[in-house]
């Protein structure tokens, strides 16, 4: 057993809400019944300590812009309701209160009057719907079309096929849900959150409250119960707990329920539609992409979630060599929740695009679809896509072949068998900071990147001591602390293993460097170092076998092999249990995963059961991991893999469905007829 993992098997650790000041009060926020509405009149409870609407807040949450922004139409989550609402669950009206379960009676003294209005839930529908947002012209907050390569092979394609598919939102669901608790000394924030990015959070919050960042402390209590993206910034919520507390001139804590979870700002991802076409030679060769991908965005821009369209039409290439590309990404409001990051983010769709064709073409073409996917696979050296992706050189035929050599055995005995093939974008840019001290003859790393599950203890330290030539029992690895490094970037996008591994070599080197070649524990100092990347690569391939019950029409997922490009095992333990994770949640979303809403813009959704979540007895019986060490460029030589799992899963167990079924799939998630 990993070291970190001990206190929490013996339920010794301590997360966010068991983390308790004296005096502390409690933040109660009342959210929309509606989807979409216009306030007429709103009164808090009496007997509050506190108490918050629009008119005492008057903010938005961040939008982060990159790239060309003209004609984006941007209408930003104001931390409380300004007068309208626009999905279920949106903060209208905040208050404090002594005890957690006062404010559950006191929010029955709210009032809140209003004006319900059609809501629209569909992002086709959405299009060419009335604008959710009065002051804008439609529903549209971006329409861009993406183009690059030979657009003239296009009229040389002897096959063209076409695959549209509709997915579902699905809840990110961590095992614990968000929480936060602020306190002031002097002018100073202290934050205690369960986060994976606490620069992500310092940033947020200093931009919204005008506080110098030097003055935001901000750190997670000793285990945060996962993330899957959901933890990355700022939320309204951390607001309002921030100003509550300095207005009070005490603690204040927010800890999210499972209901809100379920329903909250950037709580829900996936939910795009993607109509795309597949053009290739009689002979097999493929030679380009068309379509388009909409986005449900939600009801408001928020952070870079306005990125999804775009990021899903650039990943859709696959691991394969494409000579051209025109996708129209389109991004939409929505009467529902700001969309979020759920493990993945665009990865396992983008796949789920590319691989559904590659399957079709062979289909149409009569070919072995092992053999027209390793035709047109790129090589180990890389490879530059039409939209402008650059692969980095890494073992991408060495985890094809072996993946397909499974599939050919499984094949022999089952028809509902799939093989599918991607390359993961590991987000290692801009970089990470570590710093390394020598105090009181230990080594102790700091990292401003959160953990929320990944044994980064165990990994960072054992390449530490490598690198200085000590015992591991001498270096102590702190993590998701906004004071121990300058700056930090988080733990999301599959990077923070790879990237926080290779600055704290880096940092490690520069310590051996300043001591003349070797560490010498009897002398203290202290290096820090911002350990600059690229994103890179990490490519796999999957194979699911799928069984199916004629009579009901339910599917269970019985075989299935992860073959996978790590560049370096770092902790092998560790690698097994994110695959695994992985690909229980890609499974999930074909199987039963979905936030439905009904004509009104309600959730259908109150609760786990509602959304859907994959148990042990649903589950895969079996989930075989297989690594490929094929370096990268990064000092640690790694490649992330939290988000493989997932990638792959999505897309293997629908063609392997869609085999058994002996029909195509359109939507998810599968629901026998």
């Amino acid at each position: 057993m990993l070291k970190e993992h001990y206190p929490i098997v013996v339920g010794k650790s301590l997360y966010i809400d068991d983390i308790t000041p004296s005096n502390t009060a409690y933040l109660h926020v009342v959210r929309s019944p509606i989807a979409r509405g216009v306030i007429k009149s709103v009164s808090g409870p009496e007997k509050a300590l506190l108490t918050f609407t629009w008119e005492q807040v008057r903010n938005w949450i961040p939008v982060r812009l990159f790239g060309p922004s003209e004609g984006l139409q941007v209408t930003r989550m104001p931390v409380l309701a300004n007068g309208r609402v626009n999905f279920v669950g949106q903060p209208v009206i905040a208050f404090v209160v002594q005890d957690r379960y006062e404010g559950e009676d006191l929010a029955d003294d709210v009032s809140v009057d209003y004006e319900e209005l059609n809501a629209v839930t569909d992002p086709e529908t959405a299009l060419e719907s009335e604008p959710i947002h009065p002051e804008l012209k439609s529903n549209i907050f971006m329409d861009q079309l993406l183009q690059g390569g030979n657009l003239s092979l296009k009229d040389k394609a002897d096959v063209v096929v076409r695959r549209k598919i509709k997915q579902s939102r699905v809840a990110t669901n961590p095992m614990e849900p968000k929480g936060i608790l602020c306190w002031w000394d002097g002018d100073t924030l202290n934050v205690k959150v369960s986060t994976q990015a606490p620069f992500g959070v310092r940033n947020d919050l200093h931009e919204l409250l005008g506080i110098p960042p030097e003055k935001i402390k901000v750190s997670s209590p000793p285990n945060v119960g996962g993330g899957f993206g959901n933890k990355s910034g700022g939320y309204p919520e951390y607001v309002l707990a921030a100003l509550a507390s300095l207005k009070l001139g005490r603690p204040v804590k927010w800890i999210e329920t499972r209901s809100e979870i379920l329903n909250n700002a950037q709580s829900q991802g996936r939910g795009e539609v993607s109509d795309m076409k597949l053009y290739a030679t009689r002979s097999g060769e493929m030679l380009g992409m068309e379509g388009e991908v909409i986005a449900n965005m939600g009801a408001y821009a928020y952070g870079i979630n306005y990125f999804t369209s775009q990021f899903v039409a650039r990943l859709s290439n696959g691991p394969y060599k494409l000579k051209f590309a025109s996708v129209r990404a389109i991004t939409v409001y929505t009467n529902t929740p700001p969309m979020g990051f759920y493990r993945g983010a665009g990865r396992p769709e983008a796949a789920l695009i590319h691989e559904t064709l590659v399957e079709d073409l062979a289909e149409e073409l009569g070919m072995d679809p092992v053999e027209i996917r390793r035709k047109n696979l790129v090589d180990d050296s890389g490879y530059v896509t039409p939209l402008g992706l650059r692969y980095d050189a890494a073992g991408y035929r060495e985890v094809f072949d072996r993946a397909a050599n499974y599939y050919r055995k499984l094949r022999e005995t089952s028809k509902g068998v799939s093989l599918v093939t991607f390359t993961e974008i590991v987000r290692t840019s801009p970089g990470e900071s570590a710093r390394i001290e020598v105090k009181d003859r230990k080594v102790i790393v700091h990292l401003g990147l959160g953990a929320h599950g990944q044994a980064y203890e165990s990994s960072f330290r054992t390449v530490v001591a490598e690198e200085l030539g000590i015992d591991p029992e001498k270096v102590e690895v702190k993590t998701g602390d906004s004071e121990g490094v300058k700056e930090g970037i988080g733990s999301f996008g599959s990077r923070g293993g790879t990237i926080g591994s290779s600055a704290a070599l880096a940092a490690a080197q520069e310590l051996k460097r300043k001591m003349g070649g070797k560490v010498d524990l009897s002398r203290e100092m202290s290096v820090e170092v911002f350990y600059r990347a690229e994103d890179i690569f990490a490519p796999g391939a999957h194979v699911a076998k799928v069984e199916l019950d004629p009579e009901t029409g339910i599917f269970k997922v019985v075989e299935y092999y992860a073959v996978d490009d790590v560049g370096r095992v770092l902790n092998r333990e560790e690698i097994e249990g994110q695959i695994i994770g992985g690909v229980l949640q890609g499974v999930s979303q074909v199987m039963m995963e979905a936030v439905k809403f009904d004509e009104r813009g309600n959730p259908m959704c109150s609760s786990v059961a509602d959304c859907g979540m994959l148990t042990a007895v649903e589950g895969p019986r079996r989930v075989n991991a297989e690594y490929v060490e094929f370096r990268s460029s990064l000092l640690s030589g790694s490649r992330g893999v939290g988000e493989a799992g997932t990638t792959g899963a999505l897309p293997a167990t629908f063609i392997a469905l869609e085999k058994a079924l002996g029909k195509k799939l359109s939507s998810l998630p599968f629901e026998p007829q």
